[in-house]
């Protein structure tokens, strides 16, 4: 299986997706936030793959839920992996 670049290093990062996420970023008052979108990725395709697709999303929500109430993002993608290399 092929393995995309990150996602900062995407063709359209400057273009179409950090420029998208800036305009989340303002609606949602959350410009201040530190967020490593690569992490973020990595972690939702361990998610993807190895437990299931549609978990991918829950478990950066899940994440996001953890970050605001302190945790810092690479402790929460950690443990999310951890959980998900157990889970099957």
């Amino acid at each position: 299986m092929a393995t995309k670049p990150p996602v900062t290093l995407q063709e359209d990062w400057a273009t179409t997706l950090q420029p998208w996420l800036d305009r989340v970023s303002a609606h949602l008052d959350v410009e201040c936030v530190d967020l490593d979108v690569d992490r973020v990725h990595v972690m939702t395709g361990v998610v993807a793959e190895g437990l299931q697709r549609s978990m991918a999303p829950i478990s950066a929500f899940l994440v996001g839920a953890a970050v605001a109430r302190g945790a810092s993002l690479e402790e929460a993608c950690t443990a999310v992996e951890a959980v998900t290399a157990t889970a099957r």
